[in-house]
């Protein structure tokens, strides 16, 4: 079983050949400066492909954080993104696979594989999770409306109870 030990939290229980830790793959490496990842991708159910990203906290969307506000959304859209072309140009043999890849994800019906983007937030209040979802979700509706794609914020609670994040 494998752990993830990310922003104060422990991500797991996961089946070793269900997690593709892209942050630290040699592939990630290779590419070069620039490109920004998430911290692993994770087969969940059938057909299920999850963009996981963990921060330790966010700024608040106020009138003092707009600025600040903004820039972490598009740092945490940057990284949906990338990771989804990074993760698919490998699938499409466009970038080398370094044999890091399990095969199940090569294996994916991507006709129907369902595409989610989560960001978990240690220890943020559920009221302040709606104004970043709402914002990622905008950021990334021309993705969400091509791929089908979604968007879920969370904090490590909920995520526990997704058996995402070991208990808190």
């Amino acid at each position: 079983m494998v752990h993830i030990n990310e922003s104060n939290m422990i991500f797991g229980d996961f089946e070793e050949d269900k997690v593709f830790e892209i942050e630290k793959s040699k592939l990630h490496n290779k590419i070069g400066n620039g490109i920004k990842v998430v911290e692993f991708l994770l087969l969940r159910n059938e057909n299920e492909l999850n963009f996981i990203e963990a921060k330790s906290s966010s700024p608040q969307p106020t009138e003092q954080n707009v600025i600040r506000f903004n820039e972490f959304i598009e740092e945490i859209s940057d990284k949906f993104i990338h990771s989804f072309n990074l993760f698919y140009s490998t699938i499409l043999k466009r970038n080398k696979d370094y044999g890091e890849m399990n095969n199940n994800f090569f294996k994916l019906d991507n006709s129907q594989t369902k595409l989610k983007f989560i960001l978990v937030i240690k220890d943020h209040e559920i009221e302040w999770l709606l104004p970043i979802s709402d914002a990622l979700k905008k950021k990334l509706a021309y993705q969400n409306t091509i791929w089908k794609s979604e968007v879920i914020v969370m904090n490590d609670k909920i995520a526990s109870n997704y058996n995402l994040v070991k208990s808190v």
